[in-house]
């Protein structure tokens, strides 16, 4: 029975000696948190953090990823050998974040079994432009689809302006609008200036699409031209009202760019599958400002002046705001039926819906920023 003791023991202390020998891969940061200060809101800033594999095998870097879209985050290898050290390249572009205080975190996930998770933190106290003595930008002044309903049922004048692509009018517009299609507005095209030329400046003006991206671009542009111009919140609105549309002809369902949604978005056709080309058809200072990592950049307005740009043997997925602020932005919908209508196949054309504002909200990855090269 001594002999089996005896036995049992030695056992025991050989395997624990062996288990002491190998620690395998062991992560070790230089620091997980770092606090950028006071910066503004359109500041662009970058930390890096040393991560050191002390251990006796390869640190493997599964998985980096950011809990927002205004955070972006790489590693400089993802197989780190023992006594190698790597960096976490951390880059945070506030755009359109509202001041005050604001924390992010990145996660670093490895195979170390001892912390399998790593958590980062970054900090900032944003501020706005104005508090670092810059100029304010002053506000497109607005109505509602509400306000805009009761003004027109008090027989208000007022003239509206539908600045959609042409299908998108067609396939539904407020009553009465005159459609002022904003790509044409921006060369300068004749015919859609003509249509300003009656309207008395003091007349109140109200231009409108989807969600009131595009519309607010126009209704700056009148302003300044000294037209007393309003932006709507956007058709999308007006239609969940029950307000009253003029309805066209819809396109048979295998005419359509096919939809999809931020789940299906991210993980068919950003991760999966490699060759498709992502494209953000909003304006170029929005592009300019984050957009969905190596998509083009090619405004709505200039898309049919642009279609060689666009591979017609490739998949393509168009995207524009989205849906995530309540409204609803179809220039990526329109832009998918104008390649359509140039010959493109309908089943290669994809519209992912929910937009720019779900993919950055879900921390996805983006690019972008003032400060980019």
């Amino acid at each position: 029975m001594k002999k089996l003791l005896y036995l049992l023991l030695f056992f025991s202390l050989f395997f624990s000696q062996e288990a002491a020998g190998k620690s395998g891969p062991n992560i070790r940061v230089d620091s997980n948190y770092w606090d950028f200060g006071k910066i503004e809101e359109s500041q662009r800033k970058e930390k890096i953090f040393t991560v050191e594999n002390v251990g006796d095998e390869d640190l493997v870097i599964e998985k980096v990823y950011t809990t927002c879209g205004c955070t972006t985050a790489e590693i400089s290898s993802n197989r780190i050998p023992a006594g190698v050290k790597a960096e976490l390249k951390v880059i945070y572009n506030p755009q359109g974040k509202q001041p005050g205080k604001d924390e992010k975190y990145i996660y670093l996930v490895s195979n170390d079994l001892s912390q399998p998770k790593l958590k980062f933190s970054i900090s900032a106290e944003i501020g706005p432009k104005a508090s670092f003595g810059q100029k304010n930008i002053s506000k497109i002044p607005s109505l509602s689809s509400t306000e805009l309903y009761e003004r027109l049922g008090k027989e208000q004048k007022i003239v509206i302006l539908d600045v959609r692509e042409e299908n998108e009018y067609i396939e539904r517009h407020i009553p009465e609008a005159v459609w002022f299609p904003k790509s044409r507005f921006d060369r300068n095209d004749e015919n859609v200036l003509a249509k300003l030329q009656d309207i008395d400046k003091e007349t109140p003006l109200v231009s409108y699409c989807g969600a009131g991206h595009r519309s607010s671009y126009i209704t700056k542009k009148l302003r300044q031209k000294g037209y007393n111009a309003y932006n709507l919140d956007g058709i999308s609105f007006w239609e969940k009202k029950g307000y009253p549309l003029i309805r066209g002809p819809k396109l048979p369902a295998s005419q359509e760019p096919a939809i999809v949604h931020l789940e299906e978005a991210y993980e068919h056709y950003f991760l999966l599958f490699k060759d498709i080309i992502w494209v953000d058809v909003r304006n170029k200072d929005d592009y300019s400002a984050g957009h969905v990592k190596d998509a083009l950049g090619i405004p709505l307005s200039d898309l049919e002046y642009n279609l060689d740009k666009i591979s017609p043997d490739k998949e393509v997925v168009f995207y524009c705001e989205g849906t995530w602020d309540g409204g609803k932005c179809d220039a990526s919908m329109s832009a998918g039926r104008i390649l359509i209508k140039n010959g493109f196949k309908p089943g290669r054309i994809k519209v992912f819906e929910d937009g720019f504002g779900a993919w950055e909200d879900a921390g996805y990855p983006v690019e972008g920023g003032e400060n980019d090269e």
